[in-house]
């Protein structure tokens, strides 16, 4: 069967493998190739499978074969191939500049490793479904039953079964999120309730004393209760606004003064509903902890902020390289990062 370049399968697969192989070795112009004996150990393909790849790299300028010589790298970006597919596996991005630009320097990541880079979107509702099978990201688990696939990266956490099932096909998946109860081994992670524990502090320290948080779900609020902090929920734009609704209507003396949120679309609409139902005068306005990205240039219409830094494609860039790492046969020395954020002066 041809694939979609217009090549049998297994051929595409042994070309694949050869500009993996010059890619990951930073071959340059010039550098010679092992023999072919050598080509069909490494990579397990007959010599007629290999002899076709290698012509198909030489039409294309990549490589170029002289005679007793040997085989040679003559344009190692020679049209722009990719090795490699990585698929990211996402929630729906409607509502979330967060999510959309940290799956966008993902697949910035990966296309500058000459990579080719899948989107694979969960058809069910993230609510309902919070840590997803394959299957709830369509086309995603034919792609890894064709081998279409060698490794994911995923923006929410798997079912357990479906981990087992990737790890059982020796098809790496790593995990970029938040640090809440992640059952993923190979993982880059937010450390969100240190965050949380941190702003309380820093809310407790500028003088709040009713502070609040808020969770985008129950299961988050049960991950991330702390001890005498009540807890509100809220999804996006609209459930910030609702949140701001829901204090106005509480007597002064039982709203709170001080609130922690890590999500930037919840607080845009937490503020935006509380100044404009106050509008022309501002009574009430809490003291808010959130987590800013330099990426999206976020600014609140509030000076009373206490704001924590993260840099998004940092942060892509630590998932992309763990998991290439592995594909590599590199084994990190840890296979679960932290990132760290900063605060803002």
């Amino acid at each position: 069967m041809a694939s979609a370049t217009g090549l049998p399968r297994r051929v595409e697969s042994a070309r694949n493998a050869l500009i993996t192989y010059i890619h990951d070795r930073q071959l340059k112009t010039g550098d010679r190739l092992p023999a072919y004996a050598s080509l069909r150990a490494e990579f397990g393909f007959g010599s007629q499978t290999i002899a076709a790849a290698v012509d198909s790299l030489c039409r294309l300028g990549v490589l170029e074969v002289r005679d007793k010589v040997g085989l040679f790298v003559a344009d190692p970006d020679g049209g722009h191939l990719t090795g490699r597919t990585i698929a990211v596996a996402v929630r729906p991005l409607s509502g979330s500049a967060y999510s959309a630009t940290l799956a966008g320097f993902i697949q910035k990541q990966l296309t500058e490793r000459s990579c080719r880079c899948v989107t694979f979107y969960q058809a069910s509702d993230p609510l309902d479904s919070p840590a997803p099978a394959l299957d709830e990201f369509p086309g995603l688990e034919q792609a890894i039953i064709e081998n279409r696939c060698d490794g994911i990266i995923t923006l929410c956490p798997l079912a357990k079964d479906s981990q087992d099932k990737l790890s059982q096909q020796n098809i790496p998946c790593c995990f970029i999120g938040d640090d809440d109860a992640v059952t993923m081994p190979l993982s880059v992670v937010i450390e969100v309730n240190r965050f949380i524990k941190e702003a309380i502090s820093e809310l407790q320290s500028s003088g709040c004393r009713k502070i609040n948080q808020i969770c985008t779900s129950q299961e988050q609020l049960h991950l991330r209760r702390q001890e005498n902090i009540d807890s509100m929920i809220g999804v996006s734009y609209d459930g910030g606004a609702a949140i701001a609704d829901k204090l106005l209507s509480l007597a002064p003396e039982l709203r709170p003064d001080g609130i922690v949120c890590d999500d930037d679309t919840v607080v845009s609409g937490l503020l935006a509903q509380l100044i404009s139902k106050q509008l022309p005068e501002i009574s009430y306005l809490p003291q808010i902890a959130t987590i800013v990205h330099g990426e999206l240039k976020e600014r609140y219409p509030s000076g009373k902020m206490i704001l924590f830094q993260q840099n998004i494609e940092e942060f892509a860039t630590m998932a992309v390289d763990l998991l290439l790492s592995i594909l590599r046969g590199v084994s990190p020395a840890e296979q679960r990062l932290l990132y760290r954020f900063t605060p803002v002066s």
